[in-house]
């Protein structure tokens, strides 16, 4: 079935306005990741400067491309944007990127952005941005970004969605553990709100884990919406809301233009929807590096196996602190565990499962684990070594 996002998200023809074979430039990063992540449809590059790029005919303008593309990648100047726009509304293009913030020195009233912003509402175009770092769709082959990434590897499960350019960035191009479905840089939110983007992952296969940068939900309605439809997939959601204090709120309102809202109904959102709020990008990546690689908990506590004593204690502490339950094991699987360990070590969780070493070492431990993670108390299994020297 389609979905309102589809020409923006999964184009069939993409123009990049503005492209160039400028090393560095926002219009050759454009055309490079497309190229790079594998695009199949139709790459239209448009500056009248050149004839061709990277082996792609290079078109004058939007009116002289051969026929209408889905989407306009706009990487050209502030001051060109405007111009660019109407050409978009007049060839009919439904869909727009705008990566850049839409500042003019000694602008017009009103001013360049709130008239990018009134067109595109008044056209009913889809876009996303400005202010962004632009997106992928990597099941689509859609790398549609301005900036230099890394080599992402094919679709993976984890969907992105950031106010912060940087803040998908950070994840997208830092945490190799991570493969992605869809990662969005929202910006400004001139014509789609982060709670779309969130729809559109969730009707994605691949997505079993969806991130959220948060500075503040522009369409509360729908961001309800979209964390219910969340809990019905059984998706669950990580999120870092920032603009907690005074101060953060107010460098939200000059960076995208967002009202950070009071904190506790934010609270209070993510408490009736589950959503496991975080408090840094490091929190982020692995909790949706957990999140990417385990299905839904079942009942039960966490079991673990270490190969230190005072570790295991400290993994106790750790537990405790944040109210994770570190059960005690049934009489069978303690009399099955007695029978591997060496005698001196209690068959308890969590485990110690390293004395005298050995031969056997890797077949104990590995028949350590085996047993706790059976144990009927048993929900989520660690396994906590350290590394050997050089290793």
């Amino acid at each position: 079935m389609a979905h309102r996002l589809d020409p923006l998200l999964r184009p069939r023809s993409i123009a990049i306005v503005g492209a160039s074979a400028r090393e560095g430039s926002v219009g050759n990063y454009t055309l490079g990741n497309l190229l790079a992540g594998g695009f199949t449809g139709e790459l239209y590059p448009v500056n009248p400067r050149y004839e061709s790029l990277r082996d792609l005919r290079c078109y004058g303008s939007l009116s002289d491309l051969p026929k209408t593309p889905e989407l306009a990648i706009f990487c050209v100047a502030d001051s060109r944007a405007e111009a660019v726009l109407d050409e978009v509304i007049a060839c009919g293009i439904p869909a727009v990127s705008i990566m850049s913030t839409l500042y003019v020195d000694g602008d017009s009233q009103p001013p360049l952005k709130k008239r990018i912003h009134q067109k595109i509402l008044d056209a009913g175009l889809v876009a996303c941005g400005a202010n962004c770092m632009g997106f992928y769709n990597m099941p689509a082959a859609v790398w549609a970004c301005g900036f230099d990434t890394r080599l992402h590897e094919g679709p993976g499960p984890v969907a992105l969605i950031s106010h912060s350019g940087s803040g998908m960035s950070g994840i997208l191009d830092c945490e190799a553990r991570l493969r992605f479905s869809l990662a969005v840089s929202t910006g400004v939110e001139m014509a789609v709100t982060m709670d779309e983007y969130v729809d559109y992952a969730l009707d994605m296969p691949e997505t079993r884990v969806i991130g959220l940068f948060i500075e503040t939900a522009r369409n509360p309605d729908g961001l309800h919406r979209a964390l219910r439809k969340a809990n019905d997939k059984k998706i669950p959601v990580v999120a870092i809301k920032v603009g907690k204090t005074k101060k953060s709120a107010v460098l939200a309102v000059s960076h995208s233009g967002a009202i950070a809202g009071d904190d506790a109904a934010y609270e209070a959102l993510f408490d009736q929807y589950g959503v496991q709020r975080v408090r840094d990008m490091d929190e982020l990546s692995n909790a949706l590096i957990l999140h990417a690689e385990w299905g839904l908990v079942g009942p039960g506590g966490l079991v673990a196996l270490h190969d230190s004593g005072g570790e295991r204690q400290l993994l106790i502490d750790l537990a405790d602190d944040e109210g994770i339950d570190v059960p005690d094991i049934s009489a069978e699987t303690k009399a099955e565990l007695e029978s591997v360990l060496d005698p001196e070590l209690p068959a308890v969780n969590p485990l110690d499962g390293w004395s005298q070493g050995g031969p056997d070492y890797n077949a104990q431990m590995t028949k350590c684990l085996s047993l706790l993670m059976q144990d009927s108390a048993a929900s989520v299994g660690a396994l906590v070594h350290d590394r050997a020297p050089d290793s």
